[in-house]
This record gives structure tokens, sequence and C-alpha cells, in this order.
């Protein structure tokens, strides 16, 4: 399957960057702006200006079985008569949680970048193959969010808490089905928010705290894995040539708060940083590159192969202490880049086994003399 070259920035500029514009109303799924648009940087999280903290959505009207229920998230309400049966997600990790949580979709938003050749993330197509369910109908997300073919389906829920759908495409799905939606902005939902807010939205609330506890025991049972991490500096970031920046991602970015349990430590010179709000990253222009000379692993991500060959040829870039030792991981897969990003469980499963020796690698290499 083949894609334009420009889908997969259109589609990484909500999942990978971070960098959010505000959402249109033109009944599209809007993927935020790029790095490359963004002219401010995010703030720490949890800190102030909100970014990276996200408070409960409200839950209201429920009796003791938990429904009916109204779930209030930034979009507007989701009135939940009954337990879903036919549910629909999009977005990152939606489709990932709403398994976890013992519950298999019936349509997924299609992942263009980073998918299978049928539109599925790896580690979704291996869950749902393993549990022998039949695979969902795939949505398209971009340019538009296929309305038509959601409503075709008919779900009797639309959980999307990590996603950048409209204002429109909310109203449009609202008149037919519940939204779940995002309860702050979008692509600015923490991992325990996502989980608790689907696991209200489905009616499985009891299994959300097993679901975060799995996440962390993943991530602990990595950090017994490769002991060579512990209390290695990292950074994680995205250079990029097009504006010349660095994205240092700060805490509350799954990329950051996945290594950080794993047992990498966040480099000062990238934990302090402040971001502004509505983003989780800071932005360096290439000639600060000093500012990452004390870390000991660095992470960065690409488009392709021939983006990251490219960065690597800037003097500046090639100077970062971490890159000449070989302490560096360079993702260029995209299925690698996605689950890295994710923060949901299956996809740090799938993840965990070929990123964990990377970094361990990088780690060793960032001892060495």
């Amino acid at each position: 399957m083949k894609h334009g070259a420009a889908w997969p920035r259109l589609l990484l500029a909500g999942f990978l960057a971070a960098v959010l514009a505000a959402c249109g109303d033109g009944g599209k799924d809007t993927p935020p702006a790029s790095a490359t648009e963004a002219s401010s940087a995010p703030s720490p999280a949890p800190a102030a200006d909100g970014a990276g903290t996200s408070s409960a959505p409200t839950v209201a009207g429920a009796d003791a079985t938990g429904f009916p229920l109204t779930l209030t998230t930034a979009l507007g309400d989701a009135v939940i008569p009954a337990p879903p049966r036919r549910v629909i997600t999009l977005g990152l990790g939606a489709d990932d949680l709403a398994l976890a949580l013992g519950v298999a979709p019936v349509g997924v938003g299609r992942a263009d970048w980073g998918g299978d050749a049928d539109g599925y993330w790896p580690w979704v197509r291996q869950a749902l193959e393993r549990q022998g369910k039949p695979l969902p109908e795939t949505i398209r997300m971009y340019p538009e969010l296929d309305v038509e073919r959601i409503i075709a389906l008919q779900p009797d829920l639309v959980l999307a808490p990590f996603s950048g759908m409209s204002a429109q495409a909310f109203r449009q799905l609202s008149a037919f089905v519940p939204v779940v939606g995002y309860p702050d902005a979008p692509y600015l939902t923490p991992v325990p928010t996502q989980v608790d807010l689907s696991a209200a939205a489905l009616g499985k609330t009891a299994k959300a705290e097993a679901v975060k506890q799995d996440i962390h025991d993943a991530l602990a049972q990595a950090a017994k894995k490769w002991p060579m991490l512990q209390g290695k500096s990292f950074a994680y970031v995205r250079a990029d040539l097009g504006s010349g920046n660095f994205a240092a991602y700060v805490p509350g970015d799954p990329r950051v708060d996945t290594l950080s349990a794993m047992g990498l430590t966040l480099a000062p010179a990238v934990r302090d940083l402040r971001a502004s709000g509505g983003h989780f990253a800071h932005y360096l222009g290439f000639e600060h590159a000093d500012r990452l000379a004390d870390v000991d692993v660095l992470v960065s991500w690409f488009y392709n192969a021939q983006e990251r060959d490219k960065v690597a040829a800037v003097p500046l870039f090639a100077s970062i202490p971490a890159v000449r030792r070989g302490a560096y991981v360079a993702l260029d897969d995209p299925g690698l880049v996605m689950a890295s990003s994710s923060g949901a469980p299956l996809a740090i499963a799938w993840m965990l086994d070929r990123l964990g020796p990377q970094l361990a690698q990088a780690a060793e290499r960032a001892s060495s003399p």
C-alpha cells in the first residue's frame, strides 16, 4: 500500500510532534500543526499552564450499574444509556485500551503510518488474532474523518480520548451516537486519564486499575531486564531540519513517561525546560545543541531513513556527545515510532522487545570511555 508523502506528515503531526493547533470546524478530524509550524513550546506536565494534566471528566447520572451516565469532555457531553456493545475507536491508543478492558471494537481509525497493509496497528491485530476476534472495519481519519462510514456501522459509542476530533465532527456524530472525546485538548490526554475515561464509557471501571497496573508492571519488568538503563540520563527529541529546531519532549508526553518508567532519568537540561500550555515539547534551535551535552542517551524519531541520514550529517547534531559515542537511538521505523508514542498496554508490550535492546546498547555505549 502506498500513500503520498504528505499524509504521513499530517498524521504524525498529532501523534508524534504533539504540537496542537486549535480544533477546526470544518468537519475534519484535524491533525494539529506540526513541529515545523509551531513557534512556541509546551509546558512540563504535570505543571502550570495545564499541559499534561487532565482533570477527570465529569460523570453524572449513573445508577448502581454505572448506567445511564453522562461524560462531560472538552467537545461536549456523551450520554451513554447502557453498556455499549458496538464500539468504534478513533485516535492513538483507544483501540488498544478497549481491548485491554475486554471490548473488541467493531471499527477503528485507520493506521496509515505505522500500521500494516490493511491499516491496523500490528499490536492491535496481534491481540485480536490471539483472542479469536474478527478484525474491525477501518475508518479513514485524514484528510477528513469518514463520518458517514462511522454512522453506517451503527455504533452505540465512539471512543476518542486521545484524538484530534474537531467540534464539527463531534456535532455530526453526536446526532447519532454518544461520542467520548478528549477531556481538555486534542492529543493531550495522559494515559491514566485515557484509561479511566475509556473504562467509564465502556462500563469497565472495575478493570481500570488492573490495566494501569499492567502498564506499570510491564515497564518495571523492562527496567529489571535492562539494568544498564538505571540512572542514565536521556532526552527524547524530534530533530527537524525544516524548522532548524529540536523539539525536546517533557514529562507528561508518553514517550518521556515510558522511558522514565524503564529506569532512565530525564536529563536536567530537558527536565528544567518550560513549555507553553497545550504542548508537550520545548523548542531549541540547532545552535543550542550544546544543551544536550550532558545527555547520556539520546533518542530521536524520523519520518524515514533519508531524513535520519540528513540530520546525522548536520555538524551541530553530529557534535552532540551522545551521538559521537553511539549512545543514540534513531527511530525511523514507523510502527516503532508510533508504539513508543502511545503509552497504552498493547503498544508498550509490542515496543519493549524492539526498543529495549536499542536503549540498552546505547546505555552501554554511554558508559564507555
